[in-house]
């Protein structure tokens, strides 16, 4: 053998040895740490195991509500064409008023119980000078979730609930016989809009 070959052997076996000491040291260093660390590891994994858990049941909840879920109800969307001429309020007003009526609706009394505030209702109403302005009010309040009176407000009552448009809210909010000069403003503005209360 010549004499390159046999350092080319001899570097060879010391790199060989250097690695596997370098290894092991690596390796005790490593299981060292995880002794020393074993309640953190332990709390780690924990956590990573009860998040997938968590999740798992999240996904099997929605699934059992969505068999829960009633149908979608039947509704056409209305083509609402807003005269800008006749308008007296801005996009941003009309946002606004959509807002205070949806608060209207879910006012709560000194008891906790839901109750519509008529003179909130009464005030938008006194804001809305032409059939426009309720166009206006009626595309920004859009279709809301609609349980028990109001907003629905827990998980299981926002999946089983339907939406409705405004009229329909203000229907079920304003009463004719308890309410009845708020109803037939309510009422007169609607069908100078040209729809139906």
């Amino acid at each position: 053998m010549t004499k390159t070959k046999s350092i080319k052997k001899k570097i060879r076996e010391i790199a060989t040895k250097e690695n596997a000491k370098t290894a092991i040291e690596k390796a005790n260093s490593v299981s060292e740490y995880l002794l020393d660390n074993k309640s953190l590891l332990i709390v780690l994994g924990g956590g990573i195991i009860g998040y997938l858990v968590y999740r798992r049941i999240q996904k099997s909840a929605d699934a059992v509500a969505d068999i829960f879920k009633s149908d979608d109800p039947d509704h056409i969307i209305p083509d609402i064409s807003i005269n800008d001429s006749k308008v007296t309020i801005t996009k941003e007003q009309a946002k606004l008023l959509a807002k205070s009526l949806l608060d209207a609706f879910n006012h709560e009394t000194f008891f906790g119980t839901r109750a519509t505030d008529e003179e909130k209702v009464k005030g938008v109403f006194d804001k809305l000078k032409t059939g426009d302005d309720f166009r206006l009010v009626y595309t920004a309040f859009g279709r809301r979730k609609r349980f028990a009176g109001g907003t629905p407000t827990h998980w299981l009552d926002k999946k089983i609930s339907d939406d409705y448009d405004l009229i329909y809210w203000l229907k079920e909010e304003i009463s004719e016989m308890w309410d009845s000069d708020l109803y037939h403003q309510v009422k007169a503005r609607i069908e100078s809009a040209g729809m139906l209360f």
